[in-house]
C-alpha cells in the first residue's frame, strides 16, 4: 500500500489514554518520533483517564485514538465503544498488556490491537495505516460572513444552526455562537445555499442540527453532545430520525 502524504498544514488530531505514566510517555515519545519523522504536523494530546479523554474529546475530536484497555473504572474498550458513537469514522488502536481483550474488542471495529510492550515498528505501521484512512484534506468547513469579515467554521464543530430575527447563529460545541449579519433571505433558503449536504437536518421552523451532534433523539427533544437539548416538531421527527439512522448505521 502506498503511503499517503500529509501536507504540513495539516490538522492531523490524536489522543493517547494510558493510565501507567511509564506506558503513557512511551507511546506518546514514539508517536512524537513518528511524527517528526514523516514530517506531519498534528495536535496530541495525552490523557491518563478515559474519564477525561471523553469529556475532553467531544470538543477536540481526534482523528485517531491510541487507547490502553485495562483502566480504572472505565475499561479502554468501554470508552472506546462510547467514543465512537460519536466518531463512527475515528481510527482506534488498543495498546495493552493483556491479549485476552483482542476478540471483545474488535466490537468497536480498531484498526489494529498492540500488545504490550509496544513495538515502535508495529505502531509506526499502524499509525501509517491509520493515517491513509484518515481524510484531513477533505474536512469540511464553511466560510460565513460575519460582523466585520468572513469567518471559517468546520462543520463538525458546530452542533446546530438557529435562524431569528433574519440572523443566522451557528452554535459551536466550545460554547461559541458564531452570527451573520441580518439576511434578505428565509431559513429553508439560506440551507438550501450553504448546507445542501447531509450534515445538517432541519428540526424546527427556526432550527437545523447537526446529525453527528445527536446523542440522543426522542418524538420532542434532541440531546446533543456535551448535553444541551432542541426541540423537534412532530412533522419534522421522521425526517431527522432518518437522517440520524443513516448517519449511525
Amino acid at each position: 500500500m502506498a503511503e499517503k502524504e500529509l501536507s504540513r498544514d495539516s490538522s492531523l488530531r490524536i489522543a493517547i489514554c494510558d493510565d501507567d505514566k511509564t506506558d503513557r510517555e512511551r507511546v506518546q515519545g514514539f508517536v512524537d518520533e513518528y511524527l517528526k519523522d514523516r514530517s506531519i504536523k498534528a495536535e496530541v494530546k495525552v490523557f491518563d483517564h478515559p474519564d477525561a479523554l471523553i469529556e475532553e474529546c467531544e470538543h477536540f475530536r481526534p482523528h485517531i485514538y491510541i487507547l490502553d484497555i485495562v483502566m480504572p473504572m472505565v475499561t479502554g474498550i468501554q470508552a472506546a465503544r462510547e467514543l465512537r458513537w460519536n466518531q463512527p469514522d475515528a481510527q482506534i488502536i488498543f495498546a495493552t498488556s493483556e491479549s485476552s481483550f483482542a476478540l471483545e474488542s474488535f466490537d468497536v471495529n480498531p484498526i489494529n490491537y498492540i500488545v504490550k510492550p509496544i513495538d515502535k515498528e508495529k505502531l509506526f505501521n499502524t499509525l501509517d495505516m491509520a493515517i491513509d484512512r484518515v481524510d484531513i484534506s477533505n474536512e469540511k468547513s464553511i466560510s460565513i460572513k460575519v460582523k466585520g469579515g468572513m469567518q471559517t467554521l468546520r462543520l463538525d464543530e458546530i452542533l446546530y444552526i438557529e435562524y431569528r430575527n433574519h440572523v443566522v447563529s451557528y452554535h459551536m460545541d466550545n460554547g461559541d455562537v458564531i452570527s451573520t449579519p441580518t439576511l434578505r433571505i428565509g431559513f429553508a433558503e439560506y440551507l438550501a445555499e450553504n448546507h445542501s449536504g447531509k450534515e445538517f437536518v432541519r428540526c424546527h421552523e427556526s432550527l437545523a442540527v447537526s446529525v453527528a451532534a445527536i446523542d440522543k433523539l426522542t418524538k420532542t427533544d434532541i440531546t446533543l453532545r456535551g448535553g444541551e437539548q432542541i426541540p423537534v416538531t412532530k412533522s419534522r421527527y421522521a425526517e431527522v430520525m432518518d437522517s440520524y439512522m443513516d448517519y449511525r448505521f
